[in-house]
């Protein structure tokens, strides 16, 4: 299991040495024995993914895709929208962040927030992690 890590926005995916083991941790704890990349983008991508795979057209501050068992999936995290939240939720830029990596993690592990039920334990396990 592994996580990569690339940016569209800069040379490197920002503290990607820290958010490494919590996430290939993350993904051990769910039994998730597979590759993951993580791509940190700009908001225009994030929105044009947005409505071109759930039709809603407005950023967004991630998305996961599923693929398979080898490819467990791909995390698409909006830079400037977490840039935006992140005084909005009280967190740092660098919080928040890490917030939406384990929340993208966390779908790509089956986890969802469609219903009252289900938001609560995803932000549960969002907080556990």
């Amino acid at each position: 299991m592994s996580c990569n890590f690339f940016s569209t926005e800069t040379k490197k995916f920002p503290w990607q040495k820290r958010f490494k083991p919590v996430a290939e941790a993350l993904l051990k704890k769910e039994k998730k024995n597979a590759y993951v990349n993580i791509i940190l983008c700009n908001d225009v991508k994030l929105r044009e993914l947005n409505k071109k795979y759930r039709k809603q057209d407005r950023v967004t501050d991630v998305l996961s895709f599923v693929w398979n068992s080898e490819l467990l999936g791909e995390i698409y995290i909006a830079k400037g929208q977490v840039q935006k939240q992140a005084p909005i939720y009280g967190n740092t830029y660098y919080k928040e962040l890490k917030r939406v990596l384990i929340h993208g993690l966390l779908h790509l592990c089956g986890y969802d927030h469609r219903n009252k039920n289900e938001r609560k334990i995803m932000r549960e396990q969002e907080a556990a992690y």
